[in-house]
């Protein structure tokens, strides 16, 4: 039964004309007196922590909605004054958490976002405008991104931060999960009369996937049968966008070609022989690489361990100045 306009009138203050936006294409705003007030969500009106291992997103304790005052619906009035239930903005957020949750992210990205990556050698500043025109331009491609280079780089704290953006800012659906994980999570499903696909579903389905970890492992037989599988599922279905990391570069490297002496110096601590490692197609074989290329841009991120310079940067002691003399 519809409320007449008389039946509506307690609840006036959540009242909207009929000419207002629809509330699912409305963010909640962030004042700048809610960033002052509240230190532990500056304004965004939610809070991310590690709980037991992958990311929860929650309400701040400080956001109250203006519109519904916490009912999470309200009456929209039209011009003949006839109320309707509509459901708040803030629900709307409220579902957008709720998917944080949902996506699996480990624990310690709780804080990873795009404004918290600094990079440092000039790959790393591309990769960065690369994610964040990814965020922007989201729902004008399906192609995803695929971020490769050595350990340390950063390309985790990158493809996370996408897919969390795309989550909050975009109301998207998304999945995370490290490929050498789900191998565990699958051979462990053999003893508990798991069938591979109940496993391997879930991220098939998922409407953007983030796969970490790409090629990692020995690379047995199966273990490409099972990454075949994702790929080749999400390939034909065409709808899905799959981003990926992966250690391995499209191409070896040798010391000669590039006119460099010392091949470890640009890379610190890893003293791993660029001449002699392997491809990514090495790792994948000719028909995953094939359509990795066609799914992704790929994104080589260089130069040293970013961890450690980050590392570095924090735990530095500060300098501290002279004591001054006392006149003798």
């Amino acid at each position: 039964m519809t409320p007449s306009k008389g039946n509506t009138a307690a609840g006036a203050k959540t009242q909207t004309k009929a000419t207002s936006p629809d509330p699912k294409e409305i963010s909640i705003s962030r004042n700048r007196a809610d960033t002052e007030i509240c230190p532990q969500c500056r304004g965004s009106h939610y809070v991310l922590t590690n709980h037991q291992g992958h990311v929860l997103a929650e309400l701040c304790a400080c956001f109250k909605c203006p519109e519904c005052e916490g009912r999470g619906h309200i009456y929209i009035e039209d011009e003949t004054g006839i109320s309707s239930l509509r459901e708040c903005v803030c629900a709307g957020l409220v579902r957008r958490l709720k998917k944080v949750g949902e996506a699996g992210i480990p624990g310690k990205f709780a804080s990873t976002k795009l404004d918290t990556y600094h990079p440092i050698h000039d790959s790393q500043k591309f990769a960065l405008r690369q994610a964040r025109d990814f965020v922007k331009d989201f729902g004008t491609s399906q192609q995803g991104l695929l971020f490769m280079g050595r350990s340390g780089l950063g390309k985790t704290h990158l493809a996370v931060s996408v897919i969390k953006s795309l989550i909050l800012d975009k109301g998207a659906e998304c999945k995370f999960v490290d490929f050498f994980q789900l191998l565990s999570d699958i051979r462990f499903g053999y003893s508990q009369d798991l069938s591979e696909q109940a496993i391997i579903n879930p991220y098939v389905a998922a409407p953007i996937l983030l796969i970490d970890e790409l090629a990692k492992g020995r690379n047995t037989e199966w273990e490409l049968t099972m990454l075949d599988q994702i790929i080749s599922s999400r390939y034909n279905a065409a709808d899905k966008i799959t981003l990926f990391t992966t250690n391995y570069s499209d191409q070896t490297h040798d010391p000669k070609k590039d006119g460099k002496k010392d091949s470890h110096k640009e890379f610190g601590n890893n003293r791993e022989a660029l001449a002699t490692e392997e491809t990514l197609q090495d790792k994948v074989g000719e028909r995953i690489y094939s359509r990795l290329a066609e799914m992704c841009r790929f994104i080589k991120l260089e130069g040293i361990d970013y961890r450690q310079e980050m590392q570095g940067k924090q735990t530095a002691p500060a300098r501290s100045r002279p004591a001054k003399r006392r006149p003798g």
